[in-house]
């Protein structure tokens, strides 16, 4: 009887041990006014959808959940006062928490009761998103909303045609800065460059995945690494189903699914070490043989001269300066009545740990994409 007991006394602890656990809580505030929390059924969410079975996630997707893209500072508050407060910026890669409630930040762990955080100021300027723009081009081809869709649509015209051209990794800060210096022929003549925000995690598979659905990762599935295609209905889709031809010109491969979508694999033909040339090639082929209702074009040589030089480099200069004429000869090459895109999917920052570049982060490098709508 004793042993028996033993027992119940055991298990009925664990249980109140697991209830304790997933019972936590951390309140969110913006500037000192509650905005929202975080809970286990969150944490939970996301270490079951990007953790590959680690017990810890990036604390950026609970903040990016929670509506925060632009981050100054993050303070830990722990018996009614600031424990902690840290620069997001030099923290965001280095930031996690796991499903006990843990806030983790450079390897040491703190158990907040409440997280203030301090918004950028560059976030009230940005009123864009990478999640308007299936939106906008669904609304001037005249076809149906995008049932799952957070974005809005931009532009109220009418278009026979419609094309997107992704500039993989361009920063908007280099761009803007390249402008000004008169580097840029085509961008230069553009009226407006919109400042725009990606989705988290700042990379093509989630990026796109938002781009095409007008919803952010957590709604269309796409949250990270892996995953190639969408839980949502994305504009190709709603394209095909109301009988609009689609075609992607892409590099060497897809980054991401494109269902529904005609593929055009370029690759470096010429053996040159680049890809954009091709993407050029094909990209005209396609204008001037027959072009379909809806064109996505892709070109990748930014984020590759990113990633290898970093977005100081003469080289990821270079390789902007190239994509400035090859869009000055597309834009020349399409026909009247048609609506153009132009944009990144994120942008690029300095590698800490090697002489090139990467993206990814809740980091403002990362984050703010250009964003362009032209007509011709």
């Amino acid at each position: 009887m004793k042993k028996s007991l033993s027992f119940i006394t055991v298990a009925v602890f664990c249980l109140l041990m697991t209830a304790c656990q997933s019972g936590w809580q951390i309140d969110l505030h913006e500037n000192g006014t509650p905005i929202g929390l975080i809970d286990h059924d969150l944490v939970n969410f996301y270490i079951e959808k990007v953790s590959d079975g680690a017990e810890n996630i990036q604390l950026a997707h609970l903040l990016f959940h929670q509506g925060f893209t632009l981050i100054d500072e993050i303070q830990l508050i722990m018996d009614g006062k600031i424990h902690q407060a840290f620069d997001w910026e030099n923290i965001a890669e280095k930031s996690q928490i796991n499903n006990k409630g843990e806030v983790i930040i450079n390897g040491v762990a703190y158990s907040p009761v409440t997280l203030n955080i301090s918004p950028s100021p560059l976030a009230a300027e940005i009123n864009l998103s990478i999640m308007d723009l299936a939106p906008t081009m669904a609304k001037v081809l005249g076809l149906p909303e995008l049932p799952d869709a957070y974005g809005q649509p931009q532009s109220e015209i009418r278009a026979q045609h419609g094309v997107l051209i992704l500039l993989d990794g361009l920063q908007y800060q280099k761009l803007i800065t390249l402008i000004n210096q008169g580097a840029l022929p085509f961008f230069g003549e553009i009226n407006t460059i919109h400042k725009g925000l990606t989705v988290y995690p700042s990379i093509t598979t989630a990026s796109t995945g938002a781009l095409l659905t007008g919803a952010p990762p957590y709604v269309n599935g796409v949250v990270g690494y892996g995953y190639r295609s969408t839980e949502s209905k994305t504009l190709f889709d709603l394209a095909v189903e109301m009988g609009r031809s689609v075609t992607a010109v892409e590099g060497y491969s897809l980054a991401f699914g494109l269902q529904n979508a005609e593929v055009i694999l370029s690759g470096d033909r010429d053996g040159d070490g680049f890809t954009d040339d091709n993407v050029l090639r094909n990209s005209l082929r396609v204008i001037g043989e027959e072009m379909p209702d809806l064109l996505f074009i892709h070109f990748h040589d930014v984020d590759d001269m990113g990633h290898s030089y970093g977005p100081d480099s003469p080289e990821y200069e270079a390789a902007i300066i190239r994509v400035d004429g090859y869009l000055a000869q597309i834009y020349h090459a399409l026909p009247e009545n048609t609506f153009i895109t132009i944009f990144a999917d994120h942008g690029m920052q300095n590698d800490s740990l090697s002489s090139g570049g990467n993206h990814g982060q809740l980091t403002k490098s990362a984050m703010i994409i250009p964003i362009i709508f032209m007509e011709k």
